[in-house]
């Protein structure tokens, strides 16, 4: 038994406490999440960790989730065998002890590798300080005039994408693949059809990480280092848990999920990538998305931002005064409504589901365990911030 207490593996136990440390550091000591980590150590290893994964075409993240069940099973069988041969040379006590400082090692490395990356972060200091917002009361005056602003940049914003899909069918290179353009029934057609991208994953990707890189010219609190998001290949599997992108922690990746309408995927790509940045509050990478795609020199991501932030502000208002819903309702334009139709139709096919719900509850028993105490409805407070940003600017 002496010798138990001298291999090298107890160390590993370290990890629990170290995470644990960080834990209370970054909810007790003012300042620590903002200025010690995010803005400092966090950098840095998202740095390091963001250009090793980022090399990969692929999602590493998605590798490793794929392989943890067989992998917990081998763990499994490898430990049973163990047992029978420890029980076999009076060893099982022996055994049993050091399985059991494994499984405390690998939680304890797990939920280490976990604050590093995300859990300090959930501590910092809001966007909106950062920015200078001031949250308040919201009434329903001030949420109408803000859904008809959205309503008409979104609708300007769809017109000017239709008109490039226009001009590409008639300038592009010979033999140029495009997935839908209509042209003989323009405004019948292109007008009430759902948006199709014209880009490829790759552009999609890279252009949600130009805009990105580029708002946080602007706001020094998003610096550093933005890798490529990464395509989900098991993308259909993710709309059944009710799951649109993933921030990885461990790897540092935004996952998309890019089997969802083609309109959504520039937005989900910038809100993991906020996640990157060190906002982990699901209200707060709502917003960043926002400013970031509004911003972009991307027509396509313009829109996605656009349509994403009215649809939110839309239902919110609907709950609120069906009456002010009917003056704003003017503003929509066909193609607005036929993704939000869209957008609705392809999700209302997984919510009977099983695992539709499965993935509702752990997403927001994740989120009440990280300290937003409303879970998923944690999503829907990107309003106060784009609110706060409509009374100072008149506009978002």
């Amino acid at each position: 038994m002496k010798e138990l207490f001298k291999e090298k593996k107890n160390f590993l136990l370290l990890a629990f406490p170290a995470a644990l440390l960080l834990l209370i550091l970054a909810r007790c000591v003012p300042g620590f999440a903002e200025y010690v980590w995010a803005r400092g150590i966090y950098r840095g290893f998202r740095f390091v960790i963001a250009s090793i994964t980022g090399l990969l075409p692929f999602s590493l993240a998605e590798v490793i989730v794929v392989l943890i069940l067989p992998a917990l099973v081998f763990l499994l069988v490898r430990a049973i065998i163990r047992a029978v041969r420890a029980h076999k040379e009076k060893k099982a006590l022996l055994t049993l002890i050091r399985t059991l400082r494994n499984f405390l090692a690998a939680v304890g490395l797990v939920w280490l590798s976990f604050m590093i990356a995300a859990g300090v972060n959930y501590s910092r200091d809001g966007i909106g300080e950062a920015l200078g917002l001031e949250v308040g009361e919201n009434n329903v005056e001030d949420l109408k005039g803000m859904c008809i602003d959205l309503a008409r940049k979104a609708a300007a914003a769809r017109t000017e994408l239709e008109n490039k899909k226009i001009r590409i069918a008639y300038d592009g290179p010979e033999g140029m693949e495009i997935k839908r353009v209509y042209i003989d029934d323009y405004e019948n057609t292109i007008r009430t059809a759902a948006l199709e991208s014209i880009y490829t994953k790759s552009e999609r990707a890279e252009a949600a990480r130009e805009a990105m890189k580029k708002l946080s010219d602007e706001v020094d609190v998003l610096w550093g280092a933005f890798p490529r998001p990464k395509s989900v290949f098991f993308s259909r599997v993710m709309s059944r848990f009710d799951i649109s992108g993933v921030f990885f922690p461990w790897t540092i990746e935004a996952n998309v999920n890019v089997d969802t309408p083609d309109h959504t995927k520039g937005f989900v790509a910038c809100h993991e990538l906020s996640h990157i940045a060190g906002f982990m509050r699901e209200d707060e990478a709502n917003f960043i998305a926002y400013l970031a795609c509004r911003q972009s020199d991307d027509e396509e991501l313009e829109y996605s931002g656009y349509i994403f932030a009215f649809s939110m502000a839309y239902n919110k208002l609907y709950g609120l005064s069906r009456e002010s819903c009917a003056e704003v309702v003017p503003f929509v334009s066909a193609g607005m409504a036929a993704d939000m139709n869209a957008n609705y139709e392809y999700w209302d096919q997984f919510k009977d589901g099983v695992l539709y719900e499965a993935g509702s509850t752990m997403n927001n028993t994740y989120l009440k365990l990280n300290g937003q105490e409303d879970g998923t409805k944690s999503y829907g407070r990107m309003l106060d911030l784009m609110m706060a940003l409509y009374r100072r600017d008149g506009e978002v």
